[in-house]
């Protein structure tokens, strides 16, 4: 098949080929279409439409020439056998096999994956290595993030991507790889370096079918994939049982079972972070982190576990660990002197504002009555959500100031009005979002903990089919500022 590609292809009219794609809108010159059946139609009919982008060829399978007249089409169009199945192999080709190019470590699990792999990026570029990131808030290097549809790309532009990180001279990719990844082998044919597992819960069973598909797709990555380690959690069950049956190397961690290679040796939760101490195959770590909620202990002991693996030891993790900061609007945390700590979080549903509420009580000493909250719901969205939220944060915090999310075409009062159903207690309303950031501010004590949830890292606000500049980080420091004038008037 490479033969043919070599002969036929690369030198079609002409123009050397430097891409290959399956989604019509990224072709232009010197791109090979890939036409495929999809989810409601076959690629091949946007075989114009490619045409005209400047596609070098098209490739299809037989059902793709079969069933289209593709004789009004100038570039050549070419069948090749099976071709779905062989697009692993065509990308690892065409792109110089990328992945043994630069050292990729896959991260997998249900929750934690994006902290987790922030942070071992984090971690490696303190230590000095050139680091990618792909995953949910994008790809690309520390700090120019592009963003992404997928978790985990499809294989094509996946290996388009690692190729252009092998060009830039990275060291390091740290991957997030999504059990649909795993299942529609959008992974496949790559070679990891270091694989890590966060922890399996119940989810994504509308795809799996059940619980045990939806493990046994987050097992292939250890089982299928070669790498150098694995990275298991000793306090999760699929982590244990692949711990049990592993044949290669593996490095294990956990916040209590003593047997694990790296585990918490202590913790203490403050009002602005987590401060302890780590136990290490060889040595131990001390941290004092702006970050909260326990199961940012776990993320941080599978980051450090992965570095590990890497070659860092004790010492240049002690020295990275200090660098170490949250994901931009995942329980960010914003702090002033003698100002409340703010924890900006992406929470928009009951059950993830219940996690970061009950994460950052951990935090206060005093008990929710220093916990404030200030959240809205979006627009155009499950209505149901509106008044669980609103029951979760009457329940978990002290003080509640209910405001503007993405409203989009919906009356802003009305959506206020669906969270209000679920109070036992009176909210204040200030529909502003940034007056509402700030009335907290400034009305929370220096010992309180103002929880804004729902947009996270997002930059606008979107209100009848407009985006307009809006950034929760931007008012909260905005907010501290005020304070601080006043309190040098």
């Amino acid at each position: 098949m490479f033969d043919f590609l070599r002969l036929q292809v690369s030198g079609v009219a002409g123009h050397s080929v430097t891409r290959l794609t399956i989604d019509s809108r990224r072709v232009n010159a010197g791109t090979v279409f890939i036409a495929l059946p999809g989810v409601s139609c076959h690629g091949m009919t946007f075989a114009g439409q490619a045409e005209q982008a400047g596609a070098s060829a098209i490739l299809t399978d037989e059902a793709g020439l079969a069933d289209f007249d593709v004789s009004g089409l100038k570039c050549p169009v070419y069948s090749v056998p099976n071709l779905q199945n062989r697009l692993p192999d065509l990308a690892k080709w065409f792109y110089d096999d990328p992945s043994r190019r630069v050292k990729i470590i896959g991260i997998t699990g249900t929750n934690g994956k994006t902290s987790t792999s922030h942070y071992i990026g984090q971690l490696l570029q303190s230590a000095g290595y050139k680091v990618a990131l792909m995953g949910t808030l994008g790809n690309g290097l520390i700090g120019d993030l592009q963003p992404s549809r997928n978790t985990t790309l499809e294989v094509l532009v996946l290996n388009e991507w690692l190729a252009r990180f092998a060009e830039q001279q990275v060291d390091y990719v740290v991957m997030e790889v999504s059990s649909h990844a795993v299942s529609l082998n959008r992974i496949a044919g790559l070679q990891f370096d270091v694989v890590a597992l966060t922890q399996v819960t119940r989810d994504h069973l509308d795809f799996h079918g059940s619980e045990a598909g939806y493990r046994a797709a987050k097992k292939q990555l250890f089982e299928a994939y070669p790498s150098r380690c694995q990275v298991l959690n000793l306090e999760d069950e699929t982590g244990t049982d692949l711990a049990e049956k592993a044949h290669q190397s593996i490095l294990t961690y956990a916040q209590v079972a003593p047997n694990a290679d790296v585990r918490l040796q202590s913790v203490s939760f403050q009002p602005t972070g987590l401060k302890g101490r780590l136990q290490l195959p060889v040595g131990e770590c001390d941290f004092d982190l702006p970050l909260m909620g326990g199961f940012n202990v776990e993320n941080l002991l599978c980051a450090v576990s992965c570095v590990w693996c890497c070659g860092l030891d004790s010492g240049d993790i002690q020295k990275a660990v200090t660098h170490l900061r949250a994901v931009p609007g995942r329980m960010e945390v914003l702090t002033r002197p003698n100002q409340p700590t703010v924890v900006i979080d992406y929470a928009h549903t009951p059950d993830a504002l219940q996690a970061v509420l009950a994460a950052v009580g951990q935090h206060l000493p005093t008990g929710e009555n220093d916990l404030w909250v200030v959240f809205g719901c979006g627009g155009d969205r499950d209505k149901g959500k509106r008044p669980l939220m609103g029951q979760v944060a009457a329940q978990l915090s002290g003080h509640v100031i209910l405001t503007d999310d993405n409203p989009r075409s919906e009356s802003p009062e009305a959506i206020v009005a669906d969270i209000q159903a679920g109070f036992d207690k009176p909210a204040d309303v200030i529909h502003d979002r940034e007056q509402a950031i700030a009335t907290a501010i400034q009305q929370a004590g220096p010992q309180a903990v103002v929880v804004v949830a729902g947009k996270g890292h997002e930059d606008y606000q979107e209100i009848n089919g407009q985006r307009w500049p809006m950034s929760d980080q931007g008012a909260v420091e905005k907010a501290f500022q005020s304070l601080s004038r006043q309190g040098e008037a």
